[in-house]
């Protein structure tokens, strides 16, 4: 009830008391009862309200406190976890009741993380996660690093109980898993980001956000069947590790020295796990421990025991980076070559486990070395299509999205004859033998997508087959959604289904550019058709996606979407919401009218201009937006000046300072390109209209680092007309710049 009705507990009753102000207390006085059921749910409840920061909990905080700490030797193991999530939230909800007795407090939860009980201690650890959480009080927990870090490098080692739930040393390459072994998976619908868009400027793009670290911290961690003292120790390392950075290696490193020596494995495996845990936190520090500390982990890739290999893999992937761009003198061949080696052995492996963290691993890996993979695509080609022979269904998702990782990485470089030879046979044998709402269907399109990308016109004789199954499936599912919708004894179908479709198709398009349209003119467009349903669909994801294909078909296939234009415009005007509702949605919205406007042209697109910036220059001018939808807004309104600057240009004023100092930071890209374009198109047209913004516009006009040919003039002669009509207040105008601005536009723009 506490938890469920906090606010309602808040509100006065007709006598004016609030239920609080009575419950609370009756709640401390139970801290001391006799039974220790009591004593539990006593400070368990009135936990609750100091995480929810109850008004009415506040002037009890002290007398909260003092109790709690009254209970911290509780005998009873139920209680000391409450009082252990307690002080947890006290840490992150009122951490000014801890600080007055910082060193007592840390000394109880040092003492409680090494509790016999390990579920008491795992609560105790958390106490350290949200602690180094916290960055006003990090800084505090120095004084009491020698102590509390090999504490927690103590609690990674492997417990029996720990042991007894894994089947930690099987040769089970061979057993099939069980649906229970594999997790659910969710898509996420590709949104267009300007900063994704830098390396790639035709619009492709993945998700634009920034789990996907933590996706893969999360997949590797599989090992550890639930949240225990091992991973919370680990966590909490790591993050302590990214807090104070290379200041903890002088407690960190006597202990992993100890422990990576160890004869005992299970000591051994909570050294390399340590030693991965550091990575990101101190990769400066362990630089020039790691000539000597990657070679033993690449040979712990064989060890005898399958948990020492596994954990050996994610390590070394966490170092990665150091063996590609490290200081060392002929660091890819020295350290790279034999780190990239050693994990497309381990992917062979006859464990699964181990096969996990090494595809998982050498993902990481791919990635992190992006066109420098490419001189060593045919070895791993070899190792990839070896494994889909060899891997049960749980580690196919993790060799799907391998593969994908790698058409990212090389792009172009694995359009060769030699190649495709190699992957797509088995590609396509997956993609013909799976059943449409098999769980392999998700990952399985991911990794299209991004083979489809990588092969551009090299993905041509693939992509009748692939495309007409993508739209039947998106066809067939929402049509069993509507059925679904109107009588309730149906289930619905997956919906993410559609949404790796859309994402599928629209990377089939790029990679075919203009001959696409041939595909997409199938069936009478019938693609099109279903483009138009699901711009209008309940869920977010799907209208997402479908306004990241509209654009890529506005780019490559006009043709086809010219004679829609009137009802598309209908639907796609009011996805640009001004309060950002659905992020993703409007920032996918936004993007694609760009596109539909650099191909409708003028007299199309007049209709249209008024309504579109009564809601981008909004949303351009709120300093709320979040930067990739403020960025594709003032890419939108630079493309609409470009196409009907008559319309735009009048309204230069409005939006010409935030547009400078958005667009300002985006580095060069042929979106930036035509947004230029068309901000001096309007500067042509209404001169007077950049004065308020004229030093931001020379600002954001100086960042370009390779402007093209036409940009460039365009910069020159707008600089010449502004510089003519400024006469002889050009030099005073100049002067507010900083010098090497100037420099910069007499040189570049002969202004």
């Amino acid at each position: 009830i506490c938890e469920e009705c906090d606010q309602e507990l808040e509100e006065p009753l007709p006598d004016g008391t609030r239920p609080l102000n009575v419950m609370i207390p009756k709640f401390l006085t139970f801290f001391g009862a006799e039974s220790p059921v009591l004593r539990e749910y006593a400070i368990s409840t009135t936990t609750l309200f100091v995480t929810q920061r109850s008004e009415s909990m506040q002037p009890m905080m002290d007398t909260f406190v003092v109790e709690l700490f009254k209970r911290a030797n509780d005998d009873n193991a139920e209680v000391l976890k409450a009082v252990c999530k307690a002080v947890v939230a006290l840490v992150e909800s009122r951490p000014d009741k801890l600080m007055p007795e910082l060193e007592n407090v840390v000394n109880y939860m040092i003492h409680t993380t090494q509790h016999s009980d390990p579920d008491i201690a795992m609560e105790a650890c958390e106490f350290w996660l949200s602690f180094c959480e916290q960055e006003e009080l990090v800084e505090s927990l120095k004084p009491f690093l020698n102590r509390v870090v090999p504490t927690l490098m103590r609690g990674m080692v492997y417990s029996d109980e720990d042991l007894l739930m894994l089947d930690h040393d099987d040769n089970d390459a061979v057993v099939p898993d069980s649906d229970q072994d594999i997790r659910p998976r969710h898509h996420r619908a590709r949104t267009h980001d300007q900063h994704q868009a830098e390396s790639n400027s035709d619009g492709v793009s993945d998700n634009g956000d920034d789990e996907s670290d933590d996706e893969s911290d999360d997949d590797v961690d599989d090992y550890y069947a639930e949240w225990s003292l091992r991973k919370c120790s680990a966590a909490s390392l790591d993050v302590m590790s990214t807090a104070f950075g290379d200041q903890i290696l002088e407690f960190v490193l006597p202990v992993l020295k100890e422990e990576l020596a160890s004869d005992d494995w299970r000591v051994k495996e909570a050294g390399i796990l340590a030693l991965g845990a550091i990575a990101d936190g101190c990769m400066a520090g362990m630089g020039p421990h790691m000539p000597s500390l990657l070679p033993y982990l690449i040979q712990w890739f064989k060890h005898e025991k399958a948990l020492v290999r596994s954990i050996a893999c994610w390590s070394a992937s966490r170092y990665g980076k150091w063996a590609i761009y490290g200081a060392e003198p002929n660091t890819m061949k020295v350290y790279f070559e034999p780190l990239l080696a050693g994990l497309l052995e381990a992917m062979m492996d006859n464990n699964k486990r181990v096969q996990e963290a090494a595809c998982s691993a050498f993902a990481t890996v791919e990635e992190d070395a992006g066109p420098y993979m490419a001189p060593y695509i045919q070895p791993v080609l070899e190792t990839l299509v070896r494994a889909f022979g060899l891997y049960q269904r749980k580690n196919l998702i993790i060799l799907y999205d391998a593969v994908g990782t790698l058409a990212e990485a090389v792009g172009a470089e694995l359009n060769q004859p030699q190649y495709v030879q190699m992957l797509m046979p088995t590609i396509l044998e997956r993609w013909k033998n799976l059943q449409t709402y098999d769980q392999h269907m998700f990952p399985l399109f991911e990794c299209l997508s991004a083979i489809a990308l990588g092969l551009g016109a090299g993905f041509t004789p693939y992509a009748q087959t692939i495309y007409e199954r993508s739209v039947q499936i998106v066809g067939e599912t929402l049509h069993l959604c509507q059925q679904a919708a109107q009588d309730p004894s149906l289930d619905a179908p997956n919906k993410d289904l559609v949404i790796v479709a859309l994402d599928l198709i629209s990377a089939i398009v790029q990679a075919l550019g203009e001959e696409s349209q041939a595909l997409i003119a199938q069936h009478n467009g019938v693609a099109l058709q279903l483009v138009g349903m699901c711009m209008v669909d309940p869920e977010t994801d799907v209208r997402q996606s479908a306004f990241a294909l509209l654009g890529d078909l506005a780019m490559y296939c006009f043709a086809l979407v010219s004679p829609q234009l009137e009802p598309i415009m209908q639907q796609l005007i009011p996805q640009i919401d001004r309060g950002f509702s659905h992020l993703n949605v409007c920032n996918n919205a936004a993007w694609s009218v760009g596109e539909i406007a650099l191909k409708a042209g003028e007299e199309l697109m007049t209709p249209y201009v008024a309504p579109l910036l009564e809601r981008l220059v909004p949303l351009l001018n709120n300093e709320n937006t979040p930067l990739t939808l403020a960025e594709n807004a003032a890419i939108t309104i630079g493309r609409l000046g470009l196409v009907s600057p008559a319309q735009v240009a009048p309204n230069l004023d409005a939006f010409a300072q935030r547009w400078c100092y958005v667009l300002a930071s985006v580095k060069d890209n042929d979106e930036k390109s035509s947004a230029f374009q068309g901000m001096m198109t309007m500067i042509s047209a209404n001169p007077p209209g950049i004065s308020k913004a004229f030093l931001m516009f020379c600002q954001a006009a100086v960042n370009w680092q390779t402007p093209d040919s036409r940009l460039m003039d365009m910069f020159v002669q707008t600089f010449a007309g502004l510089k003519q009509m400024a006469g002889s207040e050009w030099e005073s105008s100049m002067a507010m710049l900083d010098p090497q601005s100037r420099q910069l536009i007499k040189e570049r723009f002969n202004a």
